[in-house]
This record gives structure tokens, sequence and C-alpha cells, in this order.
């Protein structure tokens, strides 16, 4: 991946986007900016990030003022090139910063991604950087302990519920922003990507020392695993159903702290997977890519009811009749012992690649995924030390939360 500064990142590009909300007659001028990459290899797979810096002033002031914004541009080659083809991927991120978001803080007034700022070139986005304001990117290696992931879980409660009640004003909320754009039917480039990465994963089992009993069940459902993604991500039919975040995990939300180090707000992004569906799909992709070992294994319960009552106290607040009953989480989540293994073993490989082994996603095509290239690529991936720790874990982990449920 080139992380190549665009050309057209210049002063006229910076003061078009930061002259929005200044009165016409008051003119942005650049006085300075510096622009660096803001994400390594393996962070990031589906777009560049741009860190910028930005000195400006306004025509009838002297005083200079800072503004620090990250630019992001979707990758439009190899795998996401298929995915633009097929659908419009990159399409539904501007809207959700640019109209859904805004229409859910006036909802709630509760701020859940970073504001964002008028971007005149398609699918790119230019957005408030949220370090300068403080904010901090959760460590993927430590991953999330529980008053983290408790801030989290009381977050993701907060954006589901607005999502209904912003949904009740209007059915037109969801337009643009709900429809699945990868586990859906009909989609074979995706389908070929991940039944061919899911291959490799399971000829990659005994290097990742998974125990055999973990190694039987992975076989005995990998066949099946792309058709249980298709119907997990399908709304329910009958039950509650919200705007689901869609990729939420460590690197795609920041938190903010107290002058003591606790944990006081969390801030997504990455919007360009929201879907309309069961709040266990979040909430699962949640905790199996982030949550740490203690979180895992004692208290995933405890989170989930954390979950659940901030969900219907909120609802209660906003005037919803919903609610989710401890019956209805509990179905779900027993309905979705195999989005969890997805999740586990699809993405978690995805999200702790090192840089000097994170695939290369505008080399890699669903057509080629089985070549020697692509083949060594997701080795290395499986065989990082990140990996090797985490994978035999997680396989203890997942039989133990089935093994709760009674599977």
């Amino acid at each position: 991946m080139d992380q190549n500064i665009p050309i057209w990142l210049n002063e006229s590009f910076l003061a078009t986007a930061l002259q929005r909300g200044e009165k016409e007659e008051n003119e942005i001028s650049i006085v300075d900016y510096a622009v660096e990459p803001a994400t390594s290899l393996g962070s990031n797979y589906s777009s560049y990030l741009f860190r910028v810096r930005v000195v400006h002033t306004l025509q009838d002031s002297n005083q200079n003022s800072t503004t620090c914004l990250i630019i992001k541009v979707p990758i439009t080659e190899g795998f996401f090139k298929e995915m633009s083809q097929l659908v419009d991927y990159f399409g539904r991120e501007p809207i959700m910063y640019g109209n859904r978001l805004p229409i859910m803080f006036n909802k709630i007034n509760h701020e859940f991604g970073p504001k964002s700022f008028h971007c005149p070139i398609k699918n790119v986005l230019v957005l408030e950087d949220l370090k300068a304001a403080g904010y901090v990117v959760g460590d993927k290696i430590k991953q999330l302990d529980y008053p983290h992931c408790e801030m989290v879980m009381k977050t993701l409660a907060k954006f589901h519920a607005t999502s209904v009640a912003c949904y009740h004003d209007g059915e037109q909320f969801l337009d643009g922003i709900c429809s699945e754009n990868f586990f859906f039917d009909g989609a074979l480039p995706f389908k070929s990507f991940t039944e061919g990465f899911m291959k490799h994963y399971s000829d990659a089992l005994d290097d990742l020392g998974v125990d055999d009993r973990f190694k039987e069940i992975f076989h005995s459902r990998v066949g099946k695993l792309w058709e249980s993604g298709v119907a997990a991500c399908k709304p329910k039919k009958r039950g509650l159903n919200v705007l689901n975040h869609g990729d939420v995990w460590s690197n795609n939300m920041m938190f903010k702290y107290d002058s003591c180090g606790n944990v006081v707000d969390v801030k997504f992004f990455d919007y360009q997977r929201t879907r309309f569906g069961s709040p266990v799909l979040d909430l699962i992709y949640f905790l199996w890519t982030s949550g740490n070992s203690e979180v895992m294994e004692s208290r995933q319960k405890e989170l989930y009811s954390v979950y659940r009552d901030t969900l219907n106290s909120t609802l209660e607040l906003l005037d919803c009749e919903e609610r989710l009953s401890e019956e209805e989480l509990q179905q779900d989540l027993e309905s979705n012992t195999d989005w969890a293994l997805i999740v586990m073993c699809f993405v978690v490989t995805f999200t702790v690649a090192e840089p000097d082994s994170a695939l290369d996603m505008e080399a890699i095509s669903s057509k080629n995924v089985e070549n020697d290239n692509n083949r060594n690529q997701i080795h290395r991936v499986l065989n990082g030390n990140l990996m090797k720790t985490l994978a035999p874990r997680l396989a203890r982990n997942y039989q133990q939360w089935v093994n709760s449920m009674g599977k």
C-alpha cells in the first residue's frame, strides 16, 4: 500500500474544507500546513489516512488559528475495487458523517464520532482529528480491559437506541446506510475471498496451536460460515433491530481519560460497514476482536447486562416502546455462534496483523486469493507473533462460551 500524499491535498483543498460554516465574505486563508500518514500498515485496510495540521486565518482577522484534521481516502484498487463495482462500499460513510450522526446528536446530545468538514471530492472524508482533543486509540496488542469495554458497551447501547428513535422519526433515516455490503446473497467476489481465506485459516490450525476440540468445531462449520454470515446480517423478522456500526473494534475507536487515568468517553469512526439487524452483531464483533483475556474468560455476561440495561434505559428516555429482554438477547447470542467464529478467525486475523505482515489489499482480489503471492501473504499474517498468542486463547474462550450456552 502506497501512502503517498495526493496531489490535490493542497492549500486550495484545505481552504475549501474549512470554509464551510464561515461567512462567505470572511474567506479563509491558509498560512501553513503539514501532512503525514496517520496510520501504519495493518491499522486500516480500506483507506489511506493522513493527519493534517492547518494554520489559517480569516480575512478580517490578524490572528492565526490551528485546526487538526484527518483526511480519509478510499482504496480503489484490488479487492476494494471489486467491492465498489458490486456495491457502493464507500458511499455510506459520507452520509453517516455528514447527515446521520448530526441527526443522532440532535436526538440525544451525544457525539458518537468526530465532526466532519466539507469535502469536494467524492467519498473522501475530512474529519476532526480526535487526537488533538486528547483522544487516544485503543491498544490492539494489549486489547481492552473491563473499564474500556464497559464504556464501549454503554456507548454502543446509546448508539443503537438512538438509531431506533431516529428511525421512528422517519424511515428515510436508514436510506443509503443500512443495506448489507459484504455478507449478502449474490456477493460472489466476497464469497470467494472469504471462503478462500477460511481455507488458509483451516490449513494453519495446527501451526496456530489450537486444541483438537476446536479443530473439530471449526472443520465442521467452515463450509457453512459464509451462509451463516449472510443469514446473521439480515434483519430479524421478529424482535429488536438496530443500526449496527458494523466494524467496531479497538482501532476504530478513540478514548478520552480524566486526570487520574480513568476512561471517560469513547468515540467511534469507520462507518462504512453499517447494517440494520440484531444488536448482537456489534456486541460479538467488538468483544471477540477487542476484549482482553480477563474480559473474555469471566466478564462477558456482566458486559451484556451493562449493554442491555443502558439500551433499555436509553430507549425509555427517547420515548421508544421497544425493549431488549434478557431472553431475546440470549437467544440472539445462541443463534450467532457462527458469527463469532467468523469474527475470531476472519476478522481478527486482519486486525492483529503487524505492519510487516499486513495484507496488501490493493494487490489481492477474490480471483487470485489462491495464488502463490497471496498465499504467502496470508501465511505471514497467520504466523505473526500476536496471532500465535491470540488464536489459542480465542479458541479456548469460544469453547467455554459455547459450552456455557449448552450447545
